[in-house]
């Protein structure tokens, strides 16, 4: 991007682009993104991006500050992502565990990859629709339909959800019966669940063999166009201490 006319540099851009595509992050989670910027330059950039009203910070925990974008920094880059007023402690708090999650995947992983926050996948199937009314109804017809964020390692694309907490077993299989489809569709390659414990991932496991025995029962075909059972693509994978926040 040129800058020349601009009172910002690629670092703000940088940064203020990493809080567009996740809507909201700790400062922790900008300097590991960054990587080579020192917490003085991260610091400072996050000020000059506040007094723009481009960001806004709030205070979660006593020493947690996070920051969210301004509807008018997606407008100023045309960021295609939304971009919501607010979040609730548990909703806050789901969202930071799943940057810290891409952010610890990025680091292991043995080659870069793309991904696709929630965010980004609702701007998508929003596209087009300008009456309120109409985005309200499209948000709550996609609500459980959108995974957390998209993978997209070389030649795949994994869809993941972080499981927090067990939910109720028929939510739980809609949700499955529905990546099931996508599997065998091609629209993802993989579908992977982290989970904190085991009595969450016992919940799916046991939402997974529900639907696979439902499919199997009504005769459905189970492969996707490479012959590989799609059921054996969704996987359940334990929540790496380092982003649970154990020691």
């Amino acid at each position: 991007m040129i800058t020349k006319y601009s009172d910002f540099r690629e670092d703000d851009f940088l940064i203020l682009r990493f809080i567009l595509k996740h809507g909201i992050v700790t400062t922790r989670q900008i300097m590991t993104h960054t990587d080579s910027m020192s917490r003085h330059a991260v610091y400072r950039r996050l000020r000059k991006l506040e007094n723009a009203r481009l960001i806004w910070r709030k205070k979660l925990a006593s020493k947690l500050n996070v920051y969210f974008p301004h509807r008018d920094a997606r407008d100023y880059l045309n960021y295609a992502v939304t971009v919501s007023n607010d979040a609730s402690f548990y909703t806050a708090q789901h969202d930071l565990i799943i940057n810290d999650l891409i952010l610890y995947l990025r680091s292991a992983a043995a080659a870069d990859f793309e991904y696709k926050t929630e965010r980004e996948y609702r701007f998508e199937l929003l596209k087009g629709i300008e009456d309120r009314q109409a985005i309200i109804t499209r948000t709550n017809e996609t609500r459980d339909s959108i995974p957390d964020f998209i993978l997209y390692p070389p030649n795949l694309a994994i869809a993941v959800e972080v499981e927090l907490t067990v939910k109720k077993a028929t939510r739980l299989r809609k949700k499955i019966d529905l990546y099931a489809n996508q599997l065998k569709n091609g629209e993802y390659t993989d579908v992977w669940y982290f989970v904190p414990d085991n009595s969450v991932g016992n919940a799916i496991k046991k939402a997974v063999d529900y639907v696979h025995k439902a499919w199997a029962t009504s005769a459905r075909t189970m492969t996707n166009t490479k012959g590989i059972n799609v059921f054996q693509q969704i996987q359940i994978r334990a929540l790496p201490s380092e982003v649970k926040g154990e020691d």
